[in-house]
C-alpha cells in the first residue's frame, strides 16, 4: 500500500467500536517514551546555588508533551468515529426497498 492509498475497509458499527477499543488499549508509545526518558541521565545538580536537576524537569515536560499530543489525537479520532457512527446509524435506519 502506498502512502496515498486508502485501505479497502468495510466501515460498520462493530468496526468503529473495535477501533475505539484499540485506541484505548494502545499505550505502547507511552511505555516507549517512559523507557527512553528513564534511560537518559539526569546529570548532576551542579554547583552550590544552582537550579538543581534541570534535566529531570525537562524529561518530565517532554513526557507531558507526548501525552498531551497523543490524547489530542485520540480525541480527534474519537470525534471522527462519532460522526461515522451517526452516519452509519442513520443509513441503517433508512428503509431499504
Amino acid at each position: 500500500m502506498t502512502e496515498n492509498t486508502i485501505p479497502d475497509v468495510e466501515y460498520s458499527i462493530p468496526y468503529l467500536l473495535r477501533q475505539i477499543a484499540l485506541l484505548q488499549s494502545d499505550i505502547s508509545y507511552l511505555k516507549e517514551v517512559i523507557e527512553k526518558l528513564a534511560n537518559m541521565p539526569d546529570g548532576d545538580s551542579g554547583a552550590a546555588y544552582s537550579p538543581g536537576n534541570v534535566q529531570g524537569q525537562a524529561k518530565a515536560e517532554a513526557l507531558k508533551t507526548v501525552i498531551q499530543c497523543r490524547e489530542t489525537t485520540n480525541q480527534q479520532i474519537l470525534r471522527l468515529y462519532e460522526k461515522m457512527y451517526d452516519n452509519l446509524v442513520k443509513e441503517q435506519a433508512k428503509p431499504h426497498y
